[in-house]
């Protein structure tokens, strides 16, 4: 009995470490965390409240003020600081970051913060609006997550840009007719509209009332006018074009071009030369239009693109409809090295030549595929992702 009971305390000592294991391969990972250091800066608004004036738009309207941050890693590391602005409620709209070097202090205009809240709130409305510091240690040889100080204040916007322009055209024939231009974002100063224009003359209004209205200058140079006469625009070209109006400096211009429309206002990657595969329509492989409001016409997708291998051909085209039946954007010839070949056959059916990009083995790995639409320089680039 003693022998049984000295091998049933060895066994037990044998599995104890093994059980102790299998416990602590039950328990979650621990991740490795950049180590949170807390606000010293302590950032403070000049105002709780502003109605923004467009009468005094070059006065200053809002100063932040921040105490400085220091290294963590050697106090001779320098910090600088930028700032964002965003809607209180909405954290993940957040402004374009200003960069203001090793200052503690940002400034801004009437007009400047208009331009900010312009794309939060219509004119008139009041909005909370959160104003945020980021410190940047800059060491050599360590990164120092940047410390974050916030401070809320409430801004009420003006009308810097009208939410429309008004295309008032008049045909060769004497047809007087309007077109309403919209802001792809509200804000920007950027109009869009895309009709069938024929021969005609045109000029702009901000409303439906005579004044004020934008003539031509020079060329593709608009005028302001608020009284008097104004000069139109003269346009030769019938067909579907898109007039794209910029009233901010120093553009304050107005271009008719000629872009390749999309269908469905979408386009997607197709191919085994791709991490998509042959599956149409795929959500993961849409593209995205990424041109800014002046430049509409560029769109680009990033993924992994693959050369032929196991029996696959490495291959890929673009759709533009809803599958293989509709609309394709194809390859000036067949197997072309998107490398290089950036001409583009389309859009049209897949009745004709089939024409696919070949990825060499060259190109293995994330890339961005660009679409450029403009119908007067259709084409595609093809450069390494970030």
């Amino acid at each position: 009995m003693r022998k049984i009971f000295q091998r049933t305390r060895s066994l037990i000592y044998m599995l104890l470490p093994l059980a102790m294991g299998m416990t602590s391969c039950n328990e979650d990972p621990e991740y490795f965390e950049l180590k949170t250091y807390p606000d010293e800066m302590h950032v403070k608004s000049s105002v709780e409240s502003i109605v923004l004036n467009k009468g005094i738009a070059d006065q200053t309207a809002l100063t932040l003020t921040w105490d400085k941050a220091t290294s963590p890693v050697s106090a001779t590391d320098e910090v600088t600081y930028k700032v964002c602005f965003y809607p209180t409620s909405v954290k993940d709209n957040k402004s374009e970051y200003i960069d203001c070097g090793t200052n503690t202090q940002l400034s801004l205009t009437h007009d400047e913060l208009n331009s900010i809240v312009a794309r939060m709130a219509l004119p008139g409305e009041a909005i909370r609006v959160t104003a945020q510091v980021l410190s940047n240690v800059h060491n050599e040889q360590r990164y120092v997550k940047p410390e974050v100080s916030t401070v809320e204040f409430t801004a009420t916007g003006y009308e810097k840009y009208p939410a429309y322009l008004y295309m008032n055209i008049t045909t060769a024939e004497g047809i007087k007719s309007t077109q309403r231009l919209e802001q792809r974002q509200l804000g920007t100063g950027i109009y869009e509209v895309t009709f069938n224009m024929v021969p005609c003359t045109y000029y702009f209004t901000t409303s439906e009332e005579a004044y004020p209205a934008y003539g031509q200058a020079d060329g593709e140079t608009m005028a302001y006018v608020t009284e008097g006469d104004v000069t139109p625009f003269t346009s030769t070209v019938s067909g579907q074009r898109t007039v794209i109006v910029d009233t901010n400096q120093p553009y304050n211009d107005c271009r008719v071009l000629d872009i390749v429309q999309l269908p469905q206002n979408r386009m997607w990657i197709v191919g085994d030369g791709c991490s998509i595969g042959w599956n149409p329509n795929n959500s993961q492989g849409m593209f995205e239009m990424v041109g800014s409001q002046r430049e509409p016409w560029i769109w680009a997708w990033t993924g992994e693109f693959i050369p032929a291998k196991d029996g696959t051909e490495g291959t890929f085209k673009i759709g533009l409809e809803s599958g293989y039946d509709g609309l394709f954007f194809f390859a000036p010839t067949n197997n072309a090295d998107p490398t290089t070949d950036h001409g583009i056959d389309g859009p049209r059916t897949q009745g004709g030549s089939d024409n696919k990009w070949l990825v060499p083995a060259t190109a293995a790995g994330k890339y961005t595929l660009k679409v450029y639409l403009l119908a007067t320089d259709l084409h595609t680039s093809f450069e390494p992702a970030n």
